[in-house]
């Protein structure tokens, strides 16, 4: 399957990952749509996942007093288990290679996802929109 990332940088790419993540997040998870879509949304990077043509997934990154944030990684159903979580994952962790600090709140299904590809727990689980969740930091060393 071939894979093509791309930093959004126009409206309409934005708004191809807000559809994702209202079919995965919203309508998938029940979350809220004002707590998934956030304050944060102007101030955070995003990417965009395709698979020929198609927009299939998408994750974003953001400052925060802590460290660079990673966020809001979504994969619509179909294309789950393909290798797109990972190779977004990788493709933010090259571009933040200068960060001070790498961390994400990842929900506790995903915990041995991110494990595999470098992350350290760290801290008490707790609960996020109803999910349990694990803070996780990617250390400097990888």
């Amino acid at each position: 399957m071939d894979v093509q990332l791309k930093i959004v940088k126009t409206n309409s790419d934005k708004e191809l990952v807000i559809n994702i993540r209202k079919e995965v997040f919203i309508e998938g998870l029940n979350i809220p749509e004002h707590l998934e879509i956030d304050s944060n949304e102007e101030s955070a990077i995003y990417i965009l996942a395709q698979v020929d043509g198609k927009s299939v997934g998408t994750a974003r990154w953001r400052e925060t007093d802590e460290g660079t944030k990673l966020e809001r990684f979504a994969v619509l159903n179909e294309y789950r288990s393909c290798g797109i979580g990972t190779k977004m994952t990788k493709f933010i962790i090259n571009k933040l290679k200068d960060s001070k600090l790498i961390y994400l709140n990842a929900q506790s299904s995903a915990i041995p996802f991110y494990e595999k590809l470098g992350f350290k727990p760290i801290g008490p689980r707790f609960r996020e929109v109803d999910i349990e969740h694990q803070k996780m930091i990617f250390p400097k060393n990888n």
